[in-house]
């Protein structure tokens, strides 16, 4: 349903969805105001230190501070105005708020307004990753964090020292058959070997991982199982080159395009398997390389799905087949040794940041996690008592670390009149997800909510950046499509909205209006 700005709940789980231009800045700012005034709200009105809003860049933050704080100070100038029965510039949103209070009370809504602009520089106004440093300082005893810590500067320089000690420690030791079959998995070069774990770590830090991981097999298990299956299969290619040379020096080449011809080969081309043979024969003679999809399709069943059952008849199709069959269960011993690196290394890089008393901004992220799921809870209530209110702009930025701790902090249980965590987002932009955005995430905490209040939902439906024009051929380009921005984690609803902007269209070097959208 479209968002009143008067009537939003301010208690419990609310979720605003926001296109871009449609105000969401101006809503928080509003709502921020309502929060200072207790206006909706059965407990009183909050100051700048009780009320959480957190986003996800520093410039952000910095614009929120300004935006609100004028906010305020325009809300209490306001208040003054109707106190003294001065006329003011017209402001549709205070003007509805103001008939809220009784006039008896204009006068304190203003010094509430007051107090809250000047207390400003005390606002909770943080980035996500700030908000987390700040409290595991502030509930050192709580989190069991150290009291002083500094900022890693240079991850990179500490994970390349840790993974040549990784690579001396597991990989020195390896025999020589051992370390020709590393080379051919992960090359010799521990550098490369950091490019592939730090995408596993990517992976890894998306969301909090199961506590009872088994921990992986160590290289030289690893490699002594690959060794084992290279010697099976170096047997099974001898054994089928020799045959393959014996049934061709037989003429079996001959029975093969004999066969093809007579059309007893289903789905072949006379040209393409006379160079498939071709590369077979080279193979059987020599040392060359033939490549797999070409080895296949000289497999006793691949002849005979074919329709040529007469290849029964020749036992090298059977040494083929057994050649390709065991090829297919080549163990995955890259990822086994990446996995077995990934876990090792991860753990001396925590171990030393933790010795060094330093972090990065990841461990912002899940030290809170950890601290806030480690015990029953009195962390999570603390925070909630010091900031009864939380509003998270551009939600759909949420990875699972920040949406699980926010919901440790506001469970549905606990979120009632007095307490409110308000999601402030955009699900269309939760599709980017090479900038952190979670989609799976976003979907989660809007289904959370709704179940616990099917009117939680709310949607800005007015754009003020962009023309008539423009608006009305976006929403008739989306309008148009039934699953506009499809997802198989859930639904993902297009919203049309109207322009409520005084945007003049751009025009040509002759004054005439271009199109607002060209396809």
């Amino acid at each position: 349903m479209s968002l009143n700005l008067l009537t939003l709940p301010l208690s419990g789980r609310q979720i605003i969805e926001a296109s871009a231009g449609t105000g969401k800045t101006f809503t928080l700012a509003a709502l921020y105001v309502r929060l200072v005034l207790g206006h909706g709200r059965d407990a009183k009105g909050l100051q700048p230190a009780h009320i959480l809003v957190m986003t996800f860049t520093d410039a952000a933050t910095a614009e929120l501070r300004e935006r609100i704080r004028l906010r305020l100070h325009e809300a209490a100038l306001w208040f003054d105005a109707q106190v003294a029965g001065r006329t003011c510039k017209p402001d549709a949103f205070l003007n509805d708020l103001t008939k809220a209070f009784a006039p008896e009370q204009w006068a304190q809504c203003a010094a509430q307004l007051h107090l809250a602009a000047q207390s400003m520089d005390e606002a909770a106004i943080y980035t996500i990753h700030g908000w987390s440093r700040r409290m595991l300082s502030s509930f050192a005893l709580h989190s069991r964090d150290l009291f002083e810590q500094t900022h890693l500067d240079n991850p990179s320089e500490l994970l390349h020292q840790l993974v040549n000690d990784h690579w001396r420690r597991w990989f020195y030791p390896l025999d020589l058959p051992q370390q020709k079959i590393l080379q051919t998995l992960l090359g010799g070069d521990p550098q490369a070997l950091l490019k592939d774990l730090k995408t596993r770590w990517q992976t890894l830090d998306r969301q909090p991982q199961p506590n009872d991981t088994a921990v992986p097999l160590a290289p030289a298990q690893v490699l002594a199982t690959h060794g084992e299956w290279l010697n099976t299969e170096q047997a099974l290619v001898v054994t089928a080159k020799q045959a393959c040379k014996t049934a061709l020096d037989k003429g079996l080449a001959g029975t093969l395009i004999a066969a093809q011809a007579a059309k007893k080969m289903k789905g072949t081309r006379a040209d393409f398997f006379a160079n498939w043979l071709n590369e077979l024969q080279a193979w059987s003679q020599a040392d060359a390389d033939i490549r797999a999809e070409t080895l296949q399709r000289f497999t006793l069943s691949n002849l005979q799905d074919k329709g040529w059952t007469e290849a029964a008849e020749h036992p090298v199709f059977a040494h083929i087949e057994a050649l390709c069959q065991h090829q297919s269960t080549e163990p995955t011993s890259k990822d086994r040794l990446l996995d077995h690196a990934a876990h090792e290394v991860r753990q001396q890089y925590q171990q030393t940041k933790l010795q060094l008393s330093v972090f990065d901004f990841q461990d912002l992220l899940q030290r809170l996690h950890t601290a806030l799921h480690a015990d029953e809870g009195q962390m999570a209530t603390a925070i909630r008592d010091q900031y009864p209110v939380a509003m998270v702009d551009e939600f759909q930025d949420t990875d699972p670390w920040q949406y699980q701790s926010l919901d440790r902090i506001y469970p549905h249980s606990q979120v009632g009149d007095v307490h409110a965590l308000v999601m402030i987002g955009d699900p269309k932009q939760a599709i980017y997800s090479f900038r952190g955005a979670d989609l799976r995430t976003y979907l989660e905490a809007r289904t959370q909510a709704l179940e616990l209040n099917p009117q939680a939902l709310h949607s800005l439906d007015s754009n003020f950046r962009s023309t008539h024009a423009l608006v009305e051929a976006v929403n008739h380009v989306f309008g148009g499509i039934e699953q506009p921005f499809y997802s198989n984690l859930g639904k993902i609803e297009f919203t049309p909205v109207t322009s409520r902007s005084d945007a003049k269209p751009l025009s040509n070097a002759q004054g005439q209006a271009l199109p607002p959208l060209t396809v």
